[in-house]
Order: C-alpha cells, then sequence, then structure tokens
C-alpha cells in the first residue's frame, strides 16, 4: 500500500512546485506570507526522499530543494532566495515525470499520470497555502475549480482504459472501477465544500480530500497495468 501511494506522489509533488514557484515568483505576497510558504518546502523535500525509495533519482530533487530552504528565510522576508535552484528542483521533477508518463503503456495511461499533476497537486498544493496562512483567497475558489475539471478528464481516462479490456478482465476490475470513482466524487464534493456552504476553508477538510483523492488513484492503479 506503501509504495502504491508513493508511485503517485511524483505528479502529485511537481503540481505543487510548479505552482508555488508561481506564487514565489509572480505572486502579490507580503513578507510575512513568503517566509510562510518557504516553511512548508521540507514537506516537498520529504515526500521526494520517500519517493527515492521507488527510483534513487528522485533524491536529486530533495537535494535542490533542502538548499534552496537553507538559503531562505522562513521569518518575514522580501527576499525570494536563489530561485535559479528551485527551477533546477522543478526541471529535475519535470524530467522525472516526463520519464515515468513515458512508459505508460499507452494514451489513456499516460493521460491519467498526467492528470494526477494537476488533480493530486492542486489539493495538497491548497492544503499548504492553508497551512502557510496565505492571504491568496483567489485560490481558494480556482484550485476547487480545476480540480473538478482535472477529475472530470481523469473519470474519462478510466472510462476510457476500461473501454479496451477484454471482457473477462473488465469484470474482475470493475469494482475497483466503481469505489475508485465514488472515492474522487467524494473527495470533490469534500475539497469544494467551503464554496458550498460560503464557509472558510481548513487544513482538515482538504487533508479528507487529498486522502480520498490518493485511495481513489490507489484503487485505479491496478486498472492501468492490466
Amino acid at each position: 500500500m506503501i509504495l502504491q501511494i508513493l508511485s503517485l506522489c511524483a505528479p502529485m509533488l511537481l503540481g505543487v512546485q510548479l505552482l508555488l514557484t508561481l506564487i514565489l515568483v509572480k505572486g502579490d505576497i507580503c513578507p510575512g506570507q513568503r517566509g510562510r510558504i518557504h516553511k512548508v518546502l521540507p514537506v516537498l523535500a520529504i515526500l521526494w526522499l520517500a519517493v527515492a525509495q521507488l527510483k534513487m533519482q528522485a533524491i536529486m530533487v530533495t537535494f535542490a530543494i533542502g538548499y534552496f530552504y537553507t538559503q531562505v528565510q522562513t521569518k518575514k522576508t522580501r527576499e525570494r532566495g536563489p530561485l535559479w535552484m528551485m527551477y533546477l528542483a522543478n526541471g529535475l521533477a519535470l524530467a522525472y515525470v516526463a520519464i515515468q508518463i513515458g512508459e505508460q503503456p499507452d494514451l489513456a495511461s499516460a493521460a491519467h499520470m498526467f492528470l494526477q499533476i494537476v488533480l493530486f497537486g492542486g489539493v495538497l498544493a491548497h492544503l499548504l497555502l492553508v497551512v502557510a496562512r496565505t492571504r491568496l483567497q483567489a485560490f481558494h475558489r480556482i484550485l476547487p475549480f480545476v480540480g473538478v475539471l482535472a477529475a472530470m478528464f481523469t473519470a474519462l481516462t478510466v472510462l476510457a482504459k476500461a473501454y479496451g479490456l477484454p471482457k473477462e478482465v473488465l469484470d474482475s476490475a470493475t469494482h475497483n472501477i466503481l469505489f475508485g470513482l465514488s472515492l474522487m466524487i467524494f473527495a470533490i464534493v469534500v475539497w469544494c465544500w467551503h464554496i458550498f456552504t460560503d464557509k472558510p476553508v481548513n487544513r482538515v477538510q482538504l487533508f479528507i480530500a487529498l486522502a480520498m483523492l490518493l485511495a481513489s488513484g490507489v484503487f485505479h492503479q491496478g486498472l492501468f497495468v492490466l
């Protein structure tokens, strides 16, 4: 189970890195918010270190993020730090995920993994932004909306993959397919709950959504290796 979850982490972490880099470079954030965003970077480094259990190349991303973190301040700061190192970390992560996508046996599997960058990466990035107490209120609506679109396309890739399976194989995989899709739908509802109820988003809500999305990904993994 742990290895299955770790195999989903690389696309997710790439999505988070790209969004956080965009915020650090282009975001209209105060020194306090910048410092708090810097504080969540070790989470990414630790997760990449865990991914290195699957492929040692992932540890290069850990080193790049770790070096960037050691060069920035985690208190109020206007300093962006050595962004070239963050760009390097993004490039290494992109190469790692691109190789994974290229290893997929068909277009549906490749598209499914690509969408994980947006879907899983979006919800984890949202969680980290809430933990960092940023005031980027627009992301509280933009990220769930993008997540809804990514979930819709993810469902299409699952159905496309299932359509190409022999009947006897499909019969045995139907339970996992339906359960995984159900988990994904419930996760999206949880992710968007603050929009439905017009209440502030909270980290527990986003953590539950992330856990449910990862669980749905685990259930669908078996389908994409058939």
